[in-house]
């Protein structure tokens, strides 16, 4: 059984999930955000190690984990781009991907002093665009998070932008939509059966081993924020 932060704004989503044996935190409640983004666990939390970086808004949540654990952030987040994105940075294979000019000082700090890589990407929602699928594999619609990540080695599936659903604007992201459980298995949240690069997600996973499963079959693919393993 695995811990994961997530939102709670539909609860089917957690209610499969927890079927699935696993224990669900429900993500914070953060006000300076736009409404759509106020539960969505990737915007609240980064995990790296054994560390916990955590939005100071977030002092729910962080009740949830060992102090010795938690990293506040330095700065307090704020509604607009980019004070929204201060842990929205994708860890992936000791490296660190995102808009450097927004990442939290002690985020960054911390990489400095651990040898992780940092690498810029024109995306600020590194991590909302990004489907980590295997230890070098993932699946995106981000032209330069695609690029940065093949550069570095990884195997990257680029798909189309859109048909993902997110409550008050155009489309989600995959990132948001889905998230990895196990080492052999992704979930989705909603019916990914219906996006049009259905069949190559579905054989790119395939080809690195991993398994789909669909949560709630009946709803849309939905951007809920991911989940984040604890």
């Amino acid at each position: 059984m695995s811990t994961f932060v997530m939102s709670d704004k539909y609860p089917c989503f957690v209610n499969e999930l927890q079927r699935l044996g696993h224990r669900v935190i429900r993500s914070d409640t953060v006000e300076v955000f736009p409404a759509p983004e106020q539960k969505h666990a990737d915007m609240q939390i980064l995990s790296i190690n054994d560390k916990i970086f955590i939005l100071n808004e977030c002092k729910s949540l962080a009740k949830n984990f060992p102090s010795d654990n938690l990293i506040f952030c330095n700065k307090k987040a704020g509604e607009k781009y980019p004070e929204n994105i201060l842990l929205n940075f994708l860890f992936f294979g000791n490296t660190i991907y995102g808009k450097l000019s927004a990442i939290d000082s002690r985020l960054l700090d911390y990489c400095r002093n651990n040898k992780i890589r940092t690498v810029n990407v024109n995306q600020g929602y590194a991590r909302c665009s990004t489907l980590v699928v295997a230890e070098n594999a993932a699946v995106t619609a981000d032209l330069s998070i695609a690029s940065s990540l093949s550069e570095n080695g990884a195997e990257v599936l680029l798909i189309s932008q859109g048909n993902i659903e997110l409550d008050g604007y155009d489309y989600g992201f995959i990132g948001g939509a889905g998230g990895r459980i196990h080492d052999n298995t992704v979930v989705f949240f909603g019916n990914i059966e219906k996006h049009p690069d259905y069949i190559s997600i579905k054989e790119f996973c395939v080809k690195h081993s991993v398994a789909i499963k669909c949560l709630c079959k009946n709803m849309p693919l939905t951007d809920i924020g991911g989940i984040v393993k604890v």
